[in-house]
């Protein structure tokens, strides 16, 4: 095991490249960074402190990143909103506390993280990812991973090939795109756009702007507020289309309202009043 600390009294801009193991930030009130690494190759880990970056960059063969039983455990400490970039083959990343601007890229590894308060991007290619919160502007990427946001404060882009995505209140507008996941969203509370070839689509409460919902075989449920107008053009070549949703004539001046767009081939329509 080796262990580095470093005074630092302001955010760092943290990088951390790692292969095969796992990766644990925490983001607190601290005027010291502190890495600890475990494994059969932690001292050829490089760890250097240089103006506000802080490196931890694990060692790599000719075959790319060391795995196996070379795998590293990394346990690194940094004041709150500092600025996180990770890299990593098939190792976990996990990242607790408040960070400013993140980017975190894996190959197979899952991604956990807490509060991303400005832009964050993040990819995978078979991980999961799990967000907390996010204030920012929110792209995430993965190949087969299912994803996990409990909010967004800005828009979000969300795209994978087969999982599920799962979002809570959204502040910003939303558009999610699955090849044949699952798509949810809890609350919107302005536009969303989602897509999906087979998987069912739906948001729980949809309180104003453009709503659009896109499958093939899966089914559409989308939750409007008493008393909101709705404009709806909804299709469905084989489902079925049913509401529970009342009348509630054109919207004032300023007032809420959704605009609603919804088709599915296979698949049934519900709309409910919540």
């Amino acid at each position: 095991m080796t262990d580095y600390q470093f005074e630092t009294h302001q955010p760092v801009q943290l990088y951390v490249e790692l292969g095969a193991g796992t990766v644990s930030v925490q983001a607190e009130e601290t005027t010291e960074s502190r890495v600890q690494v475990t494994g059969r190759d932690a001292d050829r880990v490089v760890v250097d402190y240089d103006g506000d970056h802080l490196n931890v960059i694990a060692p790599k063969d000719r075959t790319g990143f060391l795995s196996g039983d070379r795998k590293l455990d990394i346990r690194i400490t940094v004041p709150t909103d500092s600025r996180l970039q990770a890299k990593s083959g098939s190792a976990d990343i996990t990242a607790r506390g408040r960070y400013s601007t993140t980017h975190v890229r894996t190959g197979s590894g899952d991604v956990s993280l807490d509060a991303c308060e400005g832009a964050a991007l993040v990819e995978t290619g078979s991980g999961d990812i799990r967000l907390r919160s996010a204030g920012g502007p929110l792209r995430i990427k993965s190949g087969s991973g299912d994803v996990v946001v409990d909010h967004t404060g800005d828009a979000v882009s969300v795209s994978t090939g087969s999982g599920d995505v799962q979002l809570g209140a959204s502040e910003g507008p939303v558009q999610v795109k699955t090849g044949s996941g699952d798509l949810k969203v809890a609350e919107a509370n302005t536009d969303v756009s989602m897509s999906t070839g087979s998987g069912d689509l739906v948001i729980g409460t949809a309180r104003r702007g453009r709503v659009t919902a896109k499958g093939a075989s899966g089914d559409v449920q989308v939750g409007i507020p008493a008393g909101v107008p709705v404009w709806t053009d909804v299709s469905t070549v084989s489902g079925r289309i049913s509401s529970s949703l009342n009348g509630a004539g054109e919207p004032q001046d300023g007032a809420d309202y959704v605009e609603l767009r919804a088709k599915t081939v296979s698949g049934d329509i519900v709309l409910t009043e919540k």
